[in-house]
């Protein structure tokens, strides 16, 4: 018996396990996740750079993790819950982080840590979700859950509806450090309002 990437190894999930075929996957967990409403408003980038609630999908790529993770102004993880694989526990050590982390084995739909990732996204009741990639439909399906009204990629036009927001990678700066940076504001944003209180 084979062992599925992206279903628990339950006889519950056997007849899914035969699904490897990314529109089959992605219908599966569309009907799964049910009719989601949105009905929040958001402005892009605004509302990442103004911290409102957001769960950040960190790469598994440590190298790219690092980069993102350096490069956000410390003051926007109070607002962020990262969801890391077990190997980036070191990144995250000296940072004042909410993470939650899983397993290659736990990361997979119908796993009791992977009930658990989707009770913690849910109950965090983010505005905008971030993830820059590799897609994986169960991350999707959690992107897409989450309840976030923003939910932003990479090149990800095919992974709609899980993303709503397609960004386009620039040959001039890395996706990591391009991601990073929306949620920095602009000084000219700051001083506005430093100005207003003031």
């Amino acid at each position: 018996m084979f062992s599925s990437p992206y279903f628990a190894d339950d006889k519950q999930f056997y007849p899914m396990r035969l699904l490897f075929w990314k529109p089959l996957l992605y219908r599966w967990f569309l009907f799964k996740a049910g009719k989601i409403k949105n009905s929040k408003q958001f402005s892009f980038p605004k509302s990442l750079q103004d911290r409102e609630k957001t769960v950040f999908f960190v790469p598994e790529d440590k190298k790219i993790a690092k980069v993102i993770v350096d490069e956000l102004p410390s003051d926007c993880f109070k607002s962020i819950l990262f969801v890391a694989h077990g190997d980036l526990e070191i990144i995250f050590s000296k940072k004042k982080a909410t993470v939650t982390y899983y397993t290659d084995k736990g990361c997979r739909y119908g796993e009791p840590l992977f009930e658990k990732l989707e009770y913690q996204i849910k109950n965090f009741a983010p505005l905008a979700c971030i993830y820059p990639g590799p897609y994986k439909p169960q991350f999707l399906y959690l992107a897409l859950v989450s309840g976030a009204s923003l939910r932003a990629g990479f090149d990800c036009v095919h992974e709609y509806p899980f993303l709503n927001i397609s960004l386009h990678q620039l040959k001039t700066i890395s996706p990591a450090r391009m991601m990073a940076r929306y949620f920095t504001k602009d000084e000219k944003d700051s001083k506005e309002s430093k100005d207003a209180k003031g």
